[in-house]
């Protein structure tokens, strides 16, 4: 299946969006801030980032910002939690501004992830 690069500062949510991504057939890695993401998509192909908006250091945001002038064709599915109305209006502008092809409101079902995800990579 696809490779997945999965991002938050959440152990524990990471782990946990692993073992759905995986149980789902697909490769996983991990990174906890926009920093160590960048150093993964430098170092390894990827078909899907999934990843968080807000987290300490180079959040999301920024992260996002950066990688889509060398990843153009990386699908990104961005999230974000907290406040659901800041959150909503700060994920669809990010969306806008950035190219981001999805984004999921925390908390979300493994039901919605896995929609996400199917509906942004192809069927092999």
């Amino acid at each position: 299946m696809a490779a997945v690069l999965v991002v938050d500062d959440a152990d524990s949510f990471r782990d946990m969006l692993r073992m759905v991504l995986e149980d789902a057939g697909h490769r996983v890695a991990e990174a906890s801030d926009g920093t160590s993401c960048l150093q993964a998509l430098a170092q390894q192909r990827f078909d899907l980032l999934v990843i968080d908006m807000m987290m300490p250091g180079m959040d999301g945001i920024e992260a996002v910002r950066r990688l889509r002038g060398n990843h153009r064709s990386l699908k990104v599915i961005a999230m974000s939690g907290g406040n659901a109305a800041f959150a909503a209006g700060m994920a669809l502008k990010m969306a806008e501004m950035y190219g981001v092809d999805k984004v999921l409101l925390k908390p979300f079902s493994n039901a919605a992830l896995l929609e996400s995800v199917s509906a942004l990579l192809p069927v092999e």
